[in-house]
């Protein structure tokens, strides 16, 4: 499952909370426009697509397979929420 955090939230250290909580998390959806051969041959640059650049920075992927138990994503919701304080 992919979450997208809210702005004022660092990325990475929920992801070092959640590690810290024995969930594994990473960030997802890069930006494949800043990859190098894509700067290399068309010239891309950061800031040229600032919408997909934010949603890149603020999105990261909770564990997700099919033999996901209820009871562990029950526990991955729990743990995100109180991180995030809600």
């Amino acid at each position: 499952y992919v979450l997208r955090l809210p702005k004022a939230v660092d990325r990475d250290e929920v992801i070092a909370e959640l590690d810290r909580r024995g969930i594994d998390a990473r960030p997802y959806l890069p930006c494949i426009h800043l990859f190098e051969p894509y700067r290399e041959r068309f010239g891309h640059r950061e800031g040229e697509f600032p919408v997909a650049e934010d949603f890149s920075q603020r999105s990261l992927a909770l564990p997700f397979h099919p033999a996901l138990p209820e009871s562990s994503i029950e526990r991955v919701v729990t743990e995100v929420a109180d991180i995030l304080g809600r």
